[in-house]
């Protein structure tokens, strides 16, 4: 090979190494612009989901208070509902006085086997408003662990433990922001992934896990 030849292949080959040069420096400073630009706009994703979750869980609480009132409203009515016979009562009583007194006694013995009749429905209707609600059962396997649990991992035993609850990981991570608007858990980012830790956990006591309340068998 001659030496103008082997100078012209020199050359060539050094303009390919200084483009080739020239497009990687080009190619890392793109791909590190785009990552940063990737990294604030995932920041700023997590941001308005935190937010998304937690005013989620503030309007539950609205609504969890309007029910609440509702119910009281609901039950003014039925609180007033046994005056009324009052009157009724009163002529009762003065029919009775004209009867026999056999006829006193067989009605007091009635009355009082009615009241005996009526008064096992009570406990168990009592017991069936007795469940507890998602937040409780969240709080209290929260506060089974001492270590810091993410929601996918409370999710899955609640699932476990209650398979008749919704163990959705959204509805429950719903739930832990609760228990955090309230004081009464806290939470934690470790890189991407969040953390909850029940808020009492180093108190004295920690509660025992609740169990869905069901009727007892007679």
């Amino acid at each position: 090979m001659s030496d103008s030849a082997v100078t012209e292949f020199t050359s060539v080959q050094s303009q390919y190494e200084a483009q080739v040069a020239a497009d990687l420096e080009n190619n890392t400073a793109e791909r590190k612009r785009l990552r940063g630009e990737i990294e604030a706009l995932q920041a700023k994703l997590e941001t308005l989901e935190h937010d998304h979750t937690l005013l989620l869980g503030v309007q539950r609480v609205f609504a969890d208070g309007s029910g609440a009132v509702s119910a009281r409203s609901a039950k003014v009515p039925g609180a007033r509902a046994p005056q009324r016979p009052a009157k009724s009562s009163a002529g009762s009583a003065q029919r009775l006085s004209r009867t026999p007194a056999s006829s006193k006694t067989s009605s007091k013995t009635s009355a009082k086997a009615r009241t005996r009749a009526k008064a096992p429905a009570k406990p168990a209707t009592a017991a069936a408003g007795k469940q507890p609600s998602l937040a409780q059962l969240v709080s209290t396997l929260l506060a089974a662990h001492g270590e810091p649990r993410s929601a996918a991992e409370i999710s899955a035993e609640l699932a476990s433990d209650h398979p008749a609850r919704n163990s959705n990981i959204n509805v429950v991570r719903n739930a832990l922001e609760l228990l955090v608007a309230k004081s009464q858990a806290h939470r934690a980012k470790q890189k991407k992934s969040v953390f909850y830790t029940y808020a009492g956990r180093d108190e004295a006591a920690v509660p025992a896990p609740l169990a869905d309340a069901t009727p007892a068998a007679g």
